[in-house]
């Protein structure tokens, strides 16, 4: 039950008349609170209830394509709060490979070929093609690692899934984890990939070591900055294309139970 002490429960308010004296309302911050932790789980189940971190360079950078490596948890700490701050209808989708691949050989399910991969057995049919899945979001989030069955097609798949994105002129971010970096080994790589996500800045969350920092790709050979007015210490730039700055971060701390919680937390 909602005891909203504004709005006494109908998540409105009363926001005057219009010009013809009908009467408008407008939503309480409650009821935009909802809508903002229902979009966030429905981008990503249970990311509501992901740790807190008081800041994150993905801030300002949802129009970008970015290349990020980050354990599930730093990932949805992260989104989190860039998701409460983006209001109630930013349309973002986080998906893995393995729905990139499902998505992909639904369509020939659907006609009745057989599909010899164990991990898109039943197929689902709300992913009736790859695009279907691929094209609506404004920022789509591609979680690499988590096709555990071989297809020979992935690495195609992930290219095709990326070249779309791409072609509809929408930001696109590939993720993956310190321990299963995307290098020759990984099921879905291919240099043609690579090719395209090197051009994108290097975001890590999280390496292999313990503590957390962020180096990004991009800007001038000999902008080396310290001291930013966030606060972040950036180092000078290592043996890599363009320039990498480095931000070391505070560990993400799990949120603490509330008794009772008015609008949301920020």
């Amino acid at each position: 039950m909602n005891g909203c002490e504004k709005c006494f429960g109908t998540g409105s308010l009363d926001a005057g008349v219009d010009t013809r004296g009908v009467p408008l309302t407008k939503p309480c911050t409650c009821q935009v609170a909802r809508d903002i932790i229902r979009n966030l789980n429905t981008a990503w189940a249970g990311l509501s209830s992901a740790a807190k971190v008081d800041e994150t360079p993905l801030s300002g950078r949802l129009d970008s394509n970015l290349y990020i490596t980050a354990t599930d948890d730093t990932l949805r700490a992260h989104l989190r709060h860039v998701g409460l701050r983006a209001g109630p209808y930013w349309f973002f989708k986080v998906a893995t490979d393995s729905d990139l691949m499902t998505a992909w050989l639904s369509s020939a399910a659907m006609v009745g070929k057989e599909i010899l991969d164990p991990d898109v057995a039943p197929v689902s049919a709300d992913k009736a093609t790859l695009v279907d899945l691929t094209d609506p979001p404004e920022l789509l989030i591609i979680r690499l690692g988590v096709k555990s069955a071989r297809n020979s097609a992935m690495s195609e798949v992930l290219l095709e899934a990326l070249y779309h994105r791409a072609h509809v002129g929408k930001p696109t971010w590939v993720m993956d984890q310190p321990t299963r970096r995307f290098d020759p080994s990984h099921m879905a790589f291919s240099e043609d990939s690579l090719r395209h996500i090197q051009q994108w800045e290097h975001v890590v969350l999280d390496d292999a070591t313990p503590g957390l920092h962020i180096e990004m790709v991009g800007g001038t050979p000999d902008a080396t900055t310290s001291g930013t007015s966030s606060g972040l210490a950036l180092s000078g730039p290592p043996a890599l294309t363009g320039q990498t700055r480095r931000f070391d971060m505070p560990t993400a701390e799990p949120k603490k139970p509330k008794a009772k919680r008015k609008g949301y937390d920020k």
